[in-house]
Order: C-alpha cells, then structure tokens, then sequence
C-alpha cells in the first residue's frame, strides 16, 4: 500500500488505487496524519468485494456483493481508540442505477477512491457497548 495523501489544515484528500483495502488504507492515511479522532466527509469512486448490513432487531443481516459498483456516498466516524476504529456507511449503485446501501463492514478499492477526511482538535472519540441495542456506540471523552 502506497498511501497518496495531501492535508490542508485539518483536512486531508486521500487517493486510493484499484485493489486497496479501504479500511487499513484510511486507517493507515489516518495515522500518518495523526488523526485520532474525526470524520470522513464524503468518498466517491468504485467498490469491489465489499460487505454491507443492515441493522435489525437479531443484529445485522450482512450481504456480499463481489462484482464492481459505483461508490456514490462515503461516510462516518473515525475513533482510533474505539472499536471499530473507522465506522462506515455507504451508498452504492450498479449497472441498472439502482442504488442499495448500508454499514460498510470491508471493502477493496475499483479503479480509485477519492476520500475527504477531516481531523478534530478537541473533540475526543470513543465506542462502548450498549447492551439495551447490542451497538458499540460512539461516546465522548
């Protein structure tokens, strides 16, 4: 992994290529810019062999999806501390346009990604669960 990034002020771009992983990648551009706690604001691009859920009353009910989709809509929390680190929901679409969506649970990389992340100063991110939903929930510290 090569990671492709530029930063200004608190927010960083992040470039990722076909194949990437999209979590240790944004995890990885994370780090190296030493962001601990912040938000991805948007992504656009493509999606392959990616997982989705939908969160129900037994827990997410999980689909693979292993062909190519257009990456419309990126976007969640980053909590380096947290488990999960990086938390994701996306909208994707097909060949038909039809969009389907979802917590994004792994992905890699079509083609490219283009990802904006934006960094906090003060604001600090942790998860916890919470036994009344079965969620780890994001909490501040």
């Amino acid at each position: 992994m090569s990671l492709d990034t530029r930063r200004e002020g608190h927010t960083i771009l992040v470039k990722l290529s076909d194949g990437e992983d999209l979590f240790p990648s944004l995890e990885a551009a994370a780090r190296a810019h030493r962001i601990e706690d912040g938000t991805v604001l948007w992504g656009i691009g493509m999606l392959q062999d990616f997982e989705i859920g939908f969160f129900g009353p037994k827990g997410y009910h999980k689909t693979v999806f292993s062909d190519r989709r257009e990456l419309l809509g990126l976007h969640g929390s980053i909590s380096l501390r947290g488990d999960p680190k990086i938390h994701l929901h996306v909208t994707v679409a097909g060949l038909d346009h039809a969009a389907i969506g979802g917590h994004l649970f792994r992905a890699k990389v079509a083609v490219v990604n283009e990802i904006q992340v934006m960094g906090f100063d003060e604001i600090r991110l942790n998860r916890r669960f919470n036994e009344k939903n079965g969620l780890r929930e994001l909490v501040f510290e």
